[in-house]
């Protein structure tokens, strides 16, 4: 507001919430305790509000037997001497149905009233932070075999952790997975990071009953939840999707014929 555009000290302090001369409210002896919402929380609560009054969400749920994840997960790390979650090869999985089912891997332009397709995967990693919900960016995961991409996540989740992703780590991706598992829970119905066309939440990987030939086991199962964008994406559409996903995720055969 200053001349010729310039910024002004009221500038940077109404950005960032307040006028001059306030003062940080006092934690109450009450019932109450106040709590400024400034900074990187402010702009995530802007950023969660936007998506959920833009975007019409729905979210679908499909359960997978983990059992050759697990497996495959364990023998990737073994050969390449390094940790290999559940998350990297649902990631990358995730990569190729994407290519099958390309809305999944796109955004709604309200302006123009388009579609837009994108052509490469790059997954954002909803990361947990000091700081808040940050979402570092693991790009092309299309062309990399799941060792890589178990490395990339490790060293996006690391540096954002530390405070030390740039923004152009923290931009760009097509599509979003969260790992709510991580904390316990078995699903989720996660808000889409928008300006994507869907999200996937990756429960926790623990025993459930399974029938086999009649008879019941406990083997590994997760529960995959997807949120995505009605506007663009029928739930037939996002069902197929998941359905395809689940399929990849539980036969050997295609989970094997993933880059490693």
């Amino acid at each position: 507001t200053g001349p010729d555009g310039r910024v002004t000290r009221e500038d940077v302090l109404r950005a960032a919430g307040r006028s001059e001369g306030a003062q940080e409210p006092a934690a109450e002896d009450g019932d109450e305790e106040r709590v400024p919402v400034r900074g990187v929380r402010r702009l995530i609560a802007q950023k969660m509000v936007r998506s959920w009054t833009e975007i019409p969400h729905v979210t679908t749920f499909h359960t997978a037997d983990a059992t050759h994840v697990e497996a495959l997960r364990r023998e990737i790390a073994a050969a390449a001497g390094t940790k290999v979650s559940a998350l990297a090869v649902v990631v990358r999985a995730l990569a190729d149905v994407c290519a099958r089912h390309p809305k999944l891997n796109s955004s709604y332009d309200t302006d123009a009233g388009e579609m837009v397709i994108k052509r490469r995967v790059h997954v954002g990693i909803a990361t947990d932070t000091e700081r808040g919900l940050m979402v570092p960016v693991v790009r092309d995961v299309g062309t990399k075999g799941i060792a890589e991409v178990a490395e990339d996540i490790a060293e996006v989740v690391e540096t954002a952790r530390a405070g030390r992703a740039t923004p152009d780590q923290l931009t760009g991706s097509t599509i979003t997975v969260t790992n709510v598992g991580t904390f316990g829970s078995s699903f989720g119905t996660p808000i889409i990071n928008y300006p994507e066309a869907a999200i996937l939440a990756l429960g926790r990987v623990e025993p459930r009953t399974v029938l086999r030939e009649g008879k019941v086991e406990a083997s590994p199962g997760v529960t995959l939840s997807l949120s995505f964008d009605h506007r663009i994406i029928d739930g037939a559409d996002a069902d197929r999707a998941m359905s395809d996903l689940r399929m990849l995720l539980e036969d050997p055969a295609r989970l094997s014929s993933l880059p490693r």
